[in-house]
């Protein structure tokens, strides 16, 4: 059953490419070009080589794409799988500018079947993960850096800009699996004024029904403990166990500037 955009509510049309027009090969570990049994296409009007997804018992099904941006001739480029996947373009997710949906059954994120792209953390929904991808990347703001001293059970970031870690900034040659959503403490203000450095708890699912979340600039709270928003009745430490929470919360707004309760805690 298809479950995507028609072709016929969309103008343009695709063609494939030679790899002299469109290299479709990845950057390896070493930062090499290799093979990635991607292939090029390029498209007129708004069409995309991935609109004829379906799902199939639940299973959506399609090619996974990049988008590489304009061709000389001004027709949009894109590298995709050669063969169909159990993960499909999803038109109908909220990502940044830039950026597509993703809808995918089972482990494989996208860029394990394109490894052209880079993603998000996924989050799931009735046994599907959901993902924004880019198939232009620009280098995080954020890196590992064992320099910013943490407690031996988290793991230090130093970021640039006011972003904090995120988990798909947990290093290429670990699982970026989608259960690293990372808790991490209040800025620290490097040497370097650009920089700033965090302690995360990178091992930590949000749990079921939890209604805190974190803040990163709870006023009063100094670098190096964790900033909580709390919506319902939760306390941080229910939702969250290694966390402890000497005060208790106060009124103020989330850091999307909603009404909470906010709190600042220590890592135990």
């Amino acid at each position: 059953m298809a479950c995507f955009p028609e072709r016929t509510e969309l103008d343009g049309s695709c063609e494939l490419v030679p790899n002299t027009l469109l290299d479709c090969r990845a950057e390896g570990y070493e930062g090499e070009l290799l093979r990635a049994g991607l292939v090029g296409y390029a498209c007129t009007g708004k069409m995309r080589p991935d609109l004829d997804a379906t799902m199939s018992e639940g299973v959506p099904m399609g090619l996974v794409c990049a988008n590489k941006g304009p061709l000389d001739d001004g027709r949009e480029s894109y590298c995709c799988t050669e063969d169909v996947v159990t993960c499909a373009y999803d038109p109908t997710m909220e990502c940044d500018e830039g950026n597509s949906g993703y809808e995918c059954y089972g482990n494989n994120r996208p860029e394990s079947l394109n490894p052209s792209l880079l993603c998000s953390n996924g989050t799931s929904e009735r046994g599907l993960y959901h993902y924004c991808c880019t198939g232009q990347p620009e280098p995080s703001p954020c890196i590992e850096e064992p320099a910013v001293t943490c407690d031996t059970r988290l793991l230090g970031f130093r970021c640039e800009g006011s972003r904090g870690p995120r988990g798909e900034d947990y290093g290429p040659n670990r699982s970026r699996a989608d259960y690293y959503y990372p808790l991490c403490t209040v800025a620290e203000q490097l040497p370097n004024p650009a920089l700033k450095g965090y302690c995360c708890y990178m091992t930590l699912t949000p749990p079921v029904g939890a209604t805190c979340v974190q803040h990163p600039s709870v006023p009063g709270c100094e670098s190096g403990r964790f900033g909580f928003a709390c919506y319902g009745p939760d306390t941080p430490e229910d939702d969250y166990p290694p966390m402890d929470c000497p005060d208790p919360g106060f009124p103020g707004r989330s850091a999307e500037g909603y009404e909470a309760k906010l709190y600042c805690c220590d890592f135990t």
